[in-house]
């Protein structure tokens, strides 16, 4: 008996991955389950959403903000602030390119910043881990490591109502 339920588990295992690499489906393609769910409006589909709004997350230390004017085709510019206290703040503009569900960032309001975050068609996540040339929008101990925003307003018009400390308009009309 002490055998079998090892050479049980490795036989189950073992039809796990039949499929050949060559035949997967493209990323780009959602699962069943997904498109039932944005068919029934409960999910976003992240292919028909644009990154174009406002984006916040309220917490005891503060509002993090986040704003895209743009669009898909010609980019976007982007601007935002994560905020850690009164006197504690990583805030920084510059540009955004979307693939899907990765949005490339480059902050170039400073030294150069460039990370890939993940935006659901809701929420947008930005990396846990940062490079170093980020720290330079950030007082000390404090960092846009994990910070994630809520979509709370679609189009450019929301966007540009985006403020910030050092900036009066994180995301301002060209």
């Amino acid at each position: 008996m002490r055998l079998a339920v090892p050479l049980l588990l490795t036989i189950a295992l073992a039809g796990c991955d039949l499929g050949d690499s060559a035949t997967e489906e493209p990323a780009a393609k959602i699962s069943s389950l997904e498109q039932a769910a944005i068919d029934a409006g409960v999910i976003p589909d992240v292919r028909k959403v644009t990154l174009s709004g406002a984006f916040e997350r309220k917490s005891d230390l503060g509002t993090d903000s986040f704003c895209a004017v743009g669009n898909d085709e010609n980019g976007y510019q982007v601007g935002m602030i994560a905020v850690f206290g009164p006197d504690s703040k990583c805030e920084g503009m510059g540009e955004a390119e979307r693939d899907g569900e990765n949005v490339r960032i480059t902050l170039n309001s400073g030294e150069k910043c460039s990370f890939t975050a993940r935006f659901d068609g809701v929420e947008l996540n930005l990396p846990g881990a940062m490079p170093k040339s980020c720290a330079s929008y950030c007082s000390p101990r404090a960092g846009f490591n994990g910070v994630s925003f809520y979509l709370i307003g679609e189009g450019d018009a929301v966007a540009r109502s985006t403020s910030g400390r050092d900036f009066d308009n994180l995301c301002p009309a060209p």
